[in-house]
C-alpha cells in the first residue's frame, strides 16, 4: 500500500469531500529542499489556511515560522514561549476568566521544542519523497469522521477514544495533541478554523498519526472486500448504506433473478 492508495480508498469508500492532508514537522534542516513543494506563501497566514491550501488546492507547502500568522499556533507549535498576560488576554472571550483563560494557555499540547517548519501536501504527495508523515489531517462530516474512528480502534485494537478539546487552537492544537500521545483525535471548529481554516457548519477535524494511518485503511479494506465500508444494519454495506427504520415491516427486498 501507497499513500495514493490511502487518498483513494478514503474519498472513494467514504465519500470525502477534501483532500487527506498528510502533515510532516521538520527538525532537520536538510529535508527542507528534499520535500516536493508546488507552492510558497507569498505572506504570512494561517496553519488552518496552508492546510486548506492543501486539501482543497492539492498545494505542496511548507510553512517556516516567519510564515505563521496565528500567536496561538505559534505557542502550540514551539515557536514562540508562553506570555502569562498575553496569552491570559487572547483567550478571555472564550472563558470570560483570567485564571482559566491563562490555564488554558498554559495546558495546550506543545510540540517539542526545535520544529524548524510544517511541511503540508495531499497526502499521496509522501510518495515522492523518503519522508513520512507524522499525521493524516481530514475534514470530514461527523459521519465519515464515526466510520474511521471505528475503523482505527478496530485497526490499534482500542475500545473507545478519548478526544481533545481546547477553547481555539482546534486545527493546531488538535494535530499536536494527536502527534505526542500518537493517537487519533477529533475537534470541532473552533473561531479560527471557522473562518482562517474553512472548517464549516458540518465538518469536524480529523487528525490520525503517521504510523497509524496503513493500519486504518486496512480495517477500511476489509469492510469493503466483505461489502462495503458502512456499518449500518448489519454492516459490510455500500457507502453509506441503506438508512431506514430498523425492523420495520415495509422495508423489505429480495434479488430479481
Amino acid at each position: 500500500m501507497n499513500y495514493k492508495d490511502v487518498r483513494e480508498q478514503l474519498i472513494w469508500n467514504l465519500r470525502l469531500d477534501f483532500d487527506p492532508v498528510g502533515v510532516r514537522f521538520v527538525y532537520d534542516e536538510n529535508e527542507i529542499p528534499k520535500l516536493p513543494v508546488t507552492h510558497k506563501a507569498k505572506v504570512k497566514i494561517c496553519y488552518c489556511q496552508f492546510l486548506a491550501a492543501a486539501r482543497q488546492s492539492r498545494m505542496a507547502l511548507f510553512m517556516p515560522p516567519e510564515k505563521l500568522l496565528c500567536d496561538n499556533a505559534d505557542l502550540v507549535f514551539g515557536f514562540r514561549d508562553l506570555e502569562e498576560k498575553g496569552d491570559a488576554k487572547r483567550h478571555m472571550k472564550y472563558l470570560v476568566d483570567e485564571n482559566l483563560s491563562l490555564e488554558a494557555a498554559k495546558q495546550k499540547p506543545k510540540l517539542k521544542k526545535g520544529c524548524k517548519g510544517i511541511y503540508m501536501a495531499p497526502l499521496d504527495f509522501f510518495d515522492k519523497t523518503e519522508y513520512k508523515p507524522d499525521l493524516m489531517f481530514a475534514i470530514c462530516t461527523p459521519y465519515q469522521a464515526y466510520h474511521i474512528m471505528n475503523d482505527y480502534m478496530g485497526a490499534m485494537n482500542r475500545p473507545n477514544l478519548t478526544f481533545f478539546h481546547t477553547p481555539n487552537s482546534a486545527v493546531c492544537a488538535g494535530s499536536v495533541y494527536a502527534h505526542n500521545n500518537q493517537t487519533a483525535n477529533l475537534t470541532t471548529m473552533c473561531a479560527g478554523s471557522k473562518t482562517s481554516g474553512k472548517t464549516e457548519m458540518a465538518y469536524v477535524n480529523v487528525f490520525i498519526p503517521g504510523d497509524h494511518i496503513f493500519p486504518l485503511i486496512e480495517r477500511q479494506k476489509m469492510r469493503c472486500e466483505k461489502g462495503g465500508p458502512s456499518v449500518l444494519g448489519k454492516g459490510y454495506q455500500p457507502w453509506p448504506g441503506l438508512d431506514v427504520c430498523k425492523g420495520c415491516p415495509l422495508f423489505r427486498f429480495e434479488a430479481v433473478e
